[in-house]
């Protein structure tokens, strides 16, 4: 019985999840291969380019068990963002190609350099056609940006509807 593949959303916070993981673990070399119900990690402890000896298998199930952790520390998801984070720079590259309307395949970054971060994303059309890009550190970090504020105007229409709806009286 094979699982449904996961939407843009949950692709995009499950590697939010599995770039905490990552930078826990002290991962700096990383291929990760998106399946339909699964994430595959060739991973390295060295910079780029560097070997990736180790290899990490995240289910959903997986990827929830380590949310289900890292909500349970006091500092998680803190106000203050930072982009240097691989989690928000994996869930910024994953939204970036759900914006595209596409579906995932892969994210590298072994060709990056110590003075240039590069990531290199592969990626299906709805047309099924294959496409491939290569991001520097500039265009990675404006997409982080984007996400960012993005993320913070939905949270603030969220709080504003909250906040009109529970300010009207109860009708007995």
């Amino acid at each position: 019985m094979t699982s449904q593949p996961m939407d843009d959303a949950l692709i995009s916070e499950a590697l939010r999840t599995i770039g905490s993981d990552l930078d826990l673990r002290g991962i700096k070399t990383f291929t990760i291969r998106c399946d339909a119900n699964r994430f595959v990690v060739d991973a390295g402890y060295q910079a780029p380019p560097a070997a990736t000896p180790v290899t990490l298998h995240y289910t959903q199930t997986d990827i929830e068990e380590l949310d289900r952790k890292a909500r349970e520390q006091s500092d998680y998801r803190s106000a203050i963002r930072s982009f240097i984070y691989l989690s928000e720079i994996l869930s910024s590259l994953a939204t970036y190609v759900g914006d595209k309307g596409a579906r995932l395949l892969s994210l590298s970054n072994n060709v990056s350099t110590e003075v240039m971060p590069v990531v290199d994303i592969e990626y299906e059309t709805d047309q099924r056609d294959l496409q491939r890009e290569r991001l520097s550190g500039q265009a990675i970090y404006a997409l982080c940006v984007r996400d960012h504020k993005r993320r913070v105007r939905q949270q603030n229409l969220n709080a504003a509807r909250l906040t009109r709806f529970s300010s009207m009286p109860e009708r007995a």
